[in-house]
């Protein structure tokens, strides 16, 4: 039984993640701003019992990561999966976006991924696997970030800073490092237009996540285990 750690967790993929690891068998500590607010963390709860532990916090605030660790005790980690994340606002124009706006958006995509990761890494057993929910529009080779420019810039920067503390670590990281592409999914953000449904997308990205425990490397993929350029 894997200890698996998701922030993120109250809808969309990061309910589906939460769902495919607790039919697996394993434990699962689901973060959310506000877990009692969703339905389907709920629901899984009373199925599940003790091997779901819904911890309410901010993913945000400075102080997240010493909430989580409150709440883990002395647990040790085998996934980290952080798949928090916003679209940032509609107008996606360096010209009329608030100070407000980038700061939330670079923040929530980039910042807060990075700085929990590494505030947990003490806590992680080795051959974990931490896997950060990106998108191929990080890319700079395949995506140009057209329709969504801020958006894929502030993906951009998570993968930037998880090479950075994968150079960082060098030879002492003893867990893989994964940047994920989940697809074009059928969530809030996504939009009901998108060609994958979240269980399709959650059936390629567990496998993918599974197959990078004890390989150490740092890697962009999507959820079909394609890798992709940085």
């Amino acid at each position: 039984m894997l200890n698996v750690l998701l922030a993120g967790a109250s809808r969309g993929i990061g309910l589906g993640l939460v769902r495919a690891y607790l039919e697996r068998g394993d434990r699962v500590f689901a973060v959310a701003r506000n877990p009692a607010s969703s339905a389907g963390l709920t629901e899984l709860a009373a199925q599940h019992g003790a091997r779901l532990q819904l911890i309410a916090c901010d993913l945000n605030a400075p102080a997240a990561a010493t909430a989580i660790r409150a709440a883990l005790g002395e647990t040790r980690l085998d996934r980290l999966l952080l798949n928090a994340g916003v679209a940032g606002p509609a107008a996606q124009d360096v010209a009329s976006v608030s100070e407000a706006e980038i700061a939330q958006l670079f923040l929530s995509n980039a910042i807060a991924p990075l700085r929990l990761a590494r505030a947990l890494a003490a806590q992680l057993n080795p051959d974990a696997v931490v896997a950060c929910t990106s998108s191929v529009m990080a890319s700079l080779q395949l995506s140009a970030g057209a329709d969504l420019p801020l958006y894929a810039a502030s993906k951009a920067a998570l993968n930037s800073l998880l090479l950075s503390w994968a150079a960082q670590l060098g030879a002492a990281r003893d867990f893989s490092l994964l940047a994920l592409h989940p697809g074009w999914v059928q969530t809030d953000m996504g939009g009901a237009q998108a060609p994958l449904s979240v269980a399709q997308s959650v059936n390629g990205l567990v496998p993918v996540i599974e197959a990078a425990a004890g390989r150490r490397d740092c890697r962009f993929v999507d959820y079909q285990g394609q890798e992709l350029p940085w």
